[in-house]
């Protein structure tokens, strides 16, 4: 989407995160991480879609110098916060703004009053100006023919295409294509839609599964405040404490979660091993009987592989724990 004036706040002056992208040299991804978190996220939205304001690459431009600089995340959010408060107090164009770090003061002159922005560190020096003849210059750019036709994806159509490259994914390597198409088009699920809980939780499993915790438990995060009973956010963030080694906080989360599901399968599961953990042998034994009753209540076509190997070796600590148990009464 092209814009005919930066100063301009109408949904037509608005820039997509590639725009955006080939702006600042940044990484879709990332700008789609910030924006997941609520770090930096895009003002406008049409039509189910988000886009980003002129104001908005002003706070960005801030982010992406300060955290080159060297401030921490906390430092430049603030900084962040205080320039969505002040610039829209502004009345003369955006263009004629310049925007500085004095010492540990982040400065933003209007030509007629200069404020600080919040409390920084370290060296930021530029016009907004520059940053408009930037901005036009990128959006001078032409379009490849399949960038357009991505656009006119829905939410969840990009959705479906994750599913079906993740399903192809060898589930370890996080350079195989498919993990990387899988999870750019989650990210594009989650432009078209940022309320789309399903998309947050199979993204956060993803990363999940190549070591990224922290990015993970985000993900998970907005999940549930997109859809706070939604079952399988709920279950991988216990799974997520369990396998940190945060035993108390897994085991309250599968408590949780089998309150408002009492038959959750992987719940049980969790639960069991949580508990296993911390000595509780006999409630572990109870919850793993309940897994092995729910698997067998499946369809065939609803084993996996992987499960019925689970049941099996679920078979055999339930055979451990009884004996045990048995000779301990």
């Amino acid at each position: 989407m092209k814009t005919t004036n930066p100063d301009d706040e109408t949904p037509g002056a608005a820039y997509s995160i590639r725009d955006v992208s080939r702006l600042f040299d940044l990484p879709e991804s990332r700008l789609r991480y910030w924006s997941q978190t609520g770090f930096l996220q895009p003002s406008i939205r049409v039509k189910g879609r988000t886009w980003y304001s002129f104001r908005d690459l002003i706070g960005l431009k801030v982010a992406r110098e300060l955290l080159g600089a060297g401030l921490s995340l906390q430092r430049v959010r603030s900084s962040l916060d205080a320039l969505k408060v002040k610039l829209p107090e502004i009345d003369q164009p955006l263009s004629r703004l310049r925007v500085r770090c004095e010492h540990d003061r982040v400065i933003v002159d209007t030509g007629e009053q200069t404020f600080e922005a919040a409390t920084g560190q370290g060296l930021l020096d530029f016009s907004v100006q520059t940053l408009q003849q930037q901005a036009t210059q990128v959006l001078a750019m032409p379009r490849a023919q399949d960038e357009c036709a991505d656009e006119d994806r829905s939410a969840y159509e990009w959705f479906t295409v994750a599913c079906e490259r993740e399903k192809a994914w060898d589930g370890q390597d996080p350079d195989d294509a498919a993990f990387l198409d899988a999870r750019q088009a989650y990210d594009r699920a989650l432009d078209q839609d940022p309320e789309f809980a399903a998309a947050y939780t199979n993204l956060g499993a993803l990363l999940a599964a190549v070591g990224d915790l922290d990015g993970a438990r985000d993900h998970f995060d907005q999940a549930l405040r997109c859809d706070p009973d939604q079952p399988e956010a709920q279950s991988n963030l216990a799974a997520l404490a369990l396998r940190l080694g945060d035993h108390d906080t897994a085991i309250a989360g599968y408590r949780l979660l089998l309150r408002a599901a009492p038959d959750h399968l992987e719940a049980h599961y969790g639960l069991a091993r949580a508990l296993l953990a911390v000595g509780g042998k006999g409630q572990a034994l109870a919850h793993l009987e309940r897994f092995c009753a729910g698997v067998d209540g499946l369809a065939p076509a609803q084993k996996d592989s992987s499960l019925k190997e689970r049941r099996q070796q679920v078979t055999k600590v339930i055979q451990a724990l009884r004996r045990e148990l048995g000779a301990a009464g």
